[in-house]
Formats: structure tokens, C-alpha cells, sequence
């Protein structure tokens, strides 16, 4: 019966954690690591199983919001490929540098634009026509440079730096930047998940019912994101931030006392 009950509180967690992961663009690790942390879940367990159970709603809810929204394709790609890269090179600077001063700035800078999303009236975005050519790819270049760079010190998803640059500086209309983001997560995290199972961190006893619960919170999602009102799902987005920067910010205090 205890086992039955720990599997559906894994299922739970994966369920609320990928709901509000899809909808906000961040992926759902920001709940997920935590929360298994709190029940009693090693850290290094609980990264790499959550990262898993990430890859699994990247795909479902990149599904569903590519049903609806087409994305565009020069602009995933020029975000992905440093995204990847600095993600490796954030893991690395993370076994060889101190980087808790550097994340707690990280994450107080990201807080602050939760902040101003979750508080700002009008935060819709504009149509990715209205804003083209080299400096739309340089942009999304950087941003992709920026984000893989912040999951690899921080374990979060890249999406927590990308969700606020494709609606503030790429003017991206927020299912779109919010589809967008989930796309990205893909890639990084298939490399991600192979190191881990490699490394023999996944433990697929509390991996495969978060991922159960990855289907359903990745298929719903984006449902009910692609029926809110633009201004609606950036205040969504802003409150999710605001979590998962916390977590970067309370984490890298409490290893610099």
C-alpha cells in the first residue's frame, strides 16, 4: 500500500509540475526537483529524474502547440545551438568555479522580470513580422547562449531566460514564445538524459510515473494555455518565474552561509 501511494504521489507531482511547466514554457524541473528533494529525494536523483520526466513533456506539449502554432524554424535554430553548448559549459563551471554569486544575480535579475510580468498591464507581445532579419537571429542566438548557460549552473530549464526575452526583446506573441521555449528544451535535454543514464542517476521507479504524469500534464497544458488570453498567460508565466527563480535564489544563499 506505501508503495502504491509514494507511485502516486511521483504520478501527482509530474502531473501539477508539467501542467504549469507546458503552459509557462519552463519545462516543470523548477517544481518537480524541489518537491522530490522535500520527500526525501538525493538532489543528484532528483535532477536527473526530472529531466527525464521534462524531456517527456517538452515533446507531448511541443505537439500539441505545433498543432496550433507554427514555429519558426531559423529562429529555433539559431536559439538551440548555443543553448546546448553553454549548457555543457555551465555544468563544467559548476565542478570547477564557485558559481553561487553568480546564480543568486542570475536569479535575482530573472525575478525581477517575473516580477514585471506577473505585475505589467499590457506585456502581449508583438507578431514575429514585425520584427525580422540578422538581429531577430542574433538576439534568439544570444538568448539561447544565456538560457543553456543558466540550466547548466542552475538546473533549471533554459526556458526561465527565453520565455522573457522572446516576449520583451524579440516581441514574440506569448503562445508563441511560450510554444517556442518548450521546443527548444528538446535537444538539451536528450543530451542531458544520456549523460544521466550513463551516470546511472535516473531512478526509473519515481521516473516512469512522473512521466506518466508528464503525459497529461504536457497534452492539457497547452490546451488550456492556447485559450487564455494573452495578458492572462503572461501574468501565468510571471508567477511560474517567480517560483523558479526563488529556487535559484534561496538554493545559492543558503551555500554561500
Amino acid at each position: 500500500m506505501v508503495g502504491v501511494l509514494t507511485t502516486l504521489v511521483y504520478w501527482f507531482i509530474g502531473v501539477v509540475a508539467t501542467l504549469l511547466g507546458s503552459m509557462s514554457g519552463l519545462g516543470g524541473g523548477f517544481l518537480s526537483v524541489p518537491l522530490l528533494y522535500y520527500i526525501g529525494v538525493s538532489m543528484p536523483i532528483a535532477v536527473a529524474t526530472s529531466k527525464f520526466m521534462v524531456f517527456i513533456n517538452s515533446i507531448i506539449s511541443t505537439y500539441r502547440y505545433i498543432e496550433k502554432i507554427k514555429l519558426p524554424l531559423n529562429l529555433y535554430i539559431a536559439v538551440v545551438v548555443p543553448m546546448i553548448i553553454t549548457a555543457y559549459l555551465g555544468a563544467f563551471l559548476v565542478a570547477i568555479l564557485p558559481v553561487n554569486i553568480l546564480s543568486t544575480i542570475i536569479g535575482l535579475i530573472l525575478f525581477v522580470s517575473a516580477l514585471r510580468m506577473l505585475l505589467q498591464r499590457n506585456n502581449t507581445g508583438r507578431s514575429t513580422s514585425q520584427k525580422q532579419g540578422l538581429s531577430m537571429y542574433i538576439q534568439g542566438a544570444f538568448s539561447g547562449a544565456l538560457a543553456g548557460f543558466v540550466a547548466g549552473i542552475s538546473g533549471l530549464g533554459g526556458g526561465v531566460v527565453n520565455v522573457p526575452v522572446f516576449i520583451y526583446i524579440l516581441g514574440l506573441d506569448p503562445h508563441l514564445a511560450v510554444s517556442l521555449s518548450m521546443a527548444c528544451i528538446i535537444p538539451s535535454s536528450i543530451s542531458s538524459v544520456i549523460r544521466h543514464i550513463i551516470d546511472g542517476l535516473i531512478d526509473w521507479s519515481i521516473g516512469i510515473p512522473l512521466s506518466i504524469g508528464a503525459l497529461i500534464g504536457g497534452w492539457i497544458g497547452p490546451r488550456i494555455a492556447l485559450r487564455m488570453k494573452k495578458e492572462k498567460l503572461v501574468k501565468i508565466i510571471g508567477g511560474v518565474m517567480i517560483i523558479a527563480t526563488l529556487r535559484i535564489i534561496i538554493e545559492s544563499i543558503i551555500k554561500l552561509l
